[in-house]
Order: structure tokens, then C-alpha cells, then sequence
């Protein structure tokens, strides 16, 4: 028996497919699953993403929340019914309330033990249930246009059926357009052969020159942390790979161990740096990773209507989010970050938004509870 609390839906949204050309997915969609791991607390983001409003709530316009854009995309491809969300009992209430009725499940994690353990788990209870089970793994807080969704679902169909007639992982990379240097790469065998193709290694996140040798070679994506296969290969390569990790969870689901005491790991670090079995599609579309504040800023922007006066003067680059009935007046500074929300002001150098959650971790430390 599943040891997630499962949460169902009383309803599940209709949706209407107008002039897309979606690949088909040929065989069972009935053993099609998806995934969406919602349990970050982004606290890169803050203010913005707050306990009460965590990152995968967060709205870009007319375009919805990032969880809301997540599952419009997803089901193109997966039936409502089998689209799961993996969240922890801190946001359960809050996601259920703006998207239960969305989808299948709720999965709560016992403790948050990071993304192999829970993914192992996940595929250990599916194929209990179904042994036939093809599972798509997708963050839930990636920006990804509208007019992308139909391009994002062919690329999403063709893994899964790949998948579903091969003993092997499947991960969606997407073709680089600069050189990024906030994500890691996956190197693979380029050949004339249909894609998907064999994936040789993984890069952590370059140096600016080395992201420059990346963008000029025809074999690195960016690791968009997206990825597909059968509930059985995933539970083989956690045997094979992470043996302490499938030991640990599977002790925990026979009641032998508390799921606290199970190793905690990425599934990067855990499995797919180490198989052999892994194979990447490359994907072409506008992807944005919503890492910081400044990121968030600047695709809402470019999607969003901005209301609420502005005063710059001899400035340039600055991003402001505030109040439509805030005067926000700023002068003679380049590049800031400028965010009201609610009882909080921020403003910090775009370049140092990365470090946004030292001032986090300062409030946690000062138990300064109002404020997170």
C-alpha cells in the first residue's frame, strides 16, 4: 500500500487542443504517468515566493501560475487522471486548494529526503499498482510560452514512446541558444540515427568561456531536469546504481524504517551521472529556468502587462515589481531588482539575486517567522 497520503480530485478539467499537430503516443495512455515535483519552497524568489505562496503559484500574466502552465502542457500527453503532484505537507493545503481538482493525485512525502528517494518511492508505489507504468518526472517550475505548449508535447510523446519500447531513462535537453552559465549540460553521441541518443556525460554548471565552448558544440543540451521511464528500469537503476538509497526506501515501504533515516540525494548524483543507461531527446523551444527573482522579473516583463507608475531617471536595466497603486521613482542606478510585496521591500544588484536566500536564512536564524 502507498505509503503517500493520496488526495482525489473531485473534478478534473477539460481541455480543449485547437490546431496543434501533437505527435501521437501510440501505445496505452492509460499506463502514461506524469510527475510534477512541487515540493521547493524557492527561496531564491523571495519575496515574491513565501511560505504562504510558494514559487509554483507564482502568476506571469495572463499565463497563468507555473504549476497551472505545467499542466496545461502535460495534458496534451498524459490523461488527467494520471497526472500527480508531489508537493510536501507545508504546501499540500495550499496546492490543493488552487489545483486539486486539476489532476489525479497529491503525493505528500513523508520528510523531504530531496529528489531520489522520492522518485524512487514514487515509481516503487506506481508499479505496485501498475507494472506497466511509464512515468514522466517534470518540475513544475519552468516558464515555457504558450504558443511552445504544442512543440513541448510532440518532444514530451516521443520520450515517452521511446521509452515505453525501451529498457532505458529518457531526459528532454534543450538545445542551447547562449552561453548559459546557471545550468549544467548533458554531453551525447551525435549521429545521423533518430534521436533519442545515447547520453555520454553531465556537466555541472561552466564557466563563462567553457559555457562558450558548449554553445559551439553540436552535442550539449541543457539539463532541464525533465526525464521518462518505466516504473521497473527506474526501480533496476536505483538497485543497480544507489544501492543504499533503494535499500533505505525499500525498507521504509515494508515498515522496517523510518523514511528520515533514508539517504538523502539527488537524482542526478544518485543515478543519472552513474548509469549506463541513459539517453537524452533533444528539444527546441523557449525555456526559462524561474531560478531568482531577477529571472522572474524579467519574463513577466516581457509576458505581462505592466500597470502602476514609473519614474527612471539616468537609469537603465532595472527590473520593479510593486503595488499598481505604488509610485516606484528611481534615479541615477543601473541594474537593481526593486520588489514591494506586501510588509516587505527588497532591492538588491541583479547580479546578486542569486544570493537572495542568505537573507532567508538570516530570518530563519532570527526566527523572524512574519517574513518568510
Amino acid at each position: 500500500m502507498s505509503r503517500f497520503y493520496l488526495i482525489f480530485s473531485l473534478s478534473i478539467a477539460c481541455v480543449s487542443i485547437f490546431n496543434q499537430e501533437i505527435v501521437p503516443v501510440e501505445k496505452d495512455p492509460s499506463h502514461l504517468y506524469a510527475i510534477i515535483m512541487a515540493g521547493g519552497s524557492g527561496e531564491r524568489l523571495w519575496p515574491l515566493s513565501r511560505q504562504h505562496c510558494p514559487k509554483q503559484l507564482l502568476s506571469v500574466g495572463n499565463q497563468g501560475t507555473l504549476l497551472d502552465q505545467t499542466i496545461d502542457r502535460l495534458l496534451l500527453s498524459i490523461p488527467p487522471e494520471n497526472i500527480f503532484i508531489s508537493t510536501t505537507k507545508r504546501f499540500e493545503k495550499i496546492i490543493n486548494t488552487y489545483v486539486g481538482h486539476r489532476v489525479g493525485n497529491i503525493l505528500i512525502e513523508p520528510s523531504s529526503r530531496n529528489t531520489a528517494p522520492a522518485i524512487l518511492l514514487t515509481c516503487m508505489n506506481l508499479y505496485e499498482q501498475d507494472p506497466e507504468a511509464v512515468i514522466l518526472f517534470a518540475p513544475s517550475d519552468p516558464f515555457i510560452p504558450k504558443e511552445d505548449n504544442h512543440r513541448f508535447a510532440a518532444s514530451v510523446n516521443q520520450a515517452l514512446e521511446f521509452s515505453q519500447s525501451h529498457d532505458c531513462i529518457t531526459l528532454l535537453g534543450i538545445k542551447p541558444t547562449f552561453p548559459a552559465t546557471e545550468y549544467g549540460y548533458i554531453e551525447y553521441v551525435f549521429d545521423t540515427n533518430q534521436p533519442p541518443y545515447k547520453a555520454i556525460k553531465f556537466h555541472e554548471k561552466p564557466s563563462l568561456e567553457v559555457a562558450h565552448d558548449y554553445l559551439a558544440m553540436n552535442n550539449m543540451l541543457w539539463n532541464i531536469g525533465m526525464f521518462c521511464g518505466k516504473a521497473s528500469v527506474f526501480i533496476d537503476e536505483f538497485r543497480r546504481e544507489a544501492p543504499e538509497i533503494y535499500g533505505g526506501v525499500l525498507a521504509y515501504t515494508q515498515g522496517q524504517r523510518n523514511y528520515d533515516n533514508v539517504r538523502a540525494d539527488s537524482i542526478d548524483y544518485a543515478v543519472m551521472e552513474r548509469s549506463k543507461n541513459i539517453y537524452v531527446l533533444p528539444v527546441d523551444l523557449t525555456w526559462r529556468d524561474v531560478g531568482n527573482v531577477a529571472v522572474f522579473l524579467s519574463i513577466k516583463n516581457q509576458y505581462s502587462k505592466v500597470y502602476g507608475q514609473r519614474i527612471c531617471i539616468k537609469s537603465k536595466n532595472n527590473l520593479i515589481d510593486a503595488p499598481d497603486d505604488m509610485l516606484v521613482a528611481i534615479l541615477g542606478v543601473d541594474d537593481l531588482c526593486v520588489v514591494k510585496k506586501e510588509n516587505i521591500l527588497l532591492i538588491t544588484k541583479q547580479k546578486y539575486a542569486d544570493q537572495i536566500r542568505t537573507i532567508v536564512n538570516q530570518l530563519k536564524e532570527e526566527e523572524q517567522k512574519t517574513y518568510l
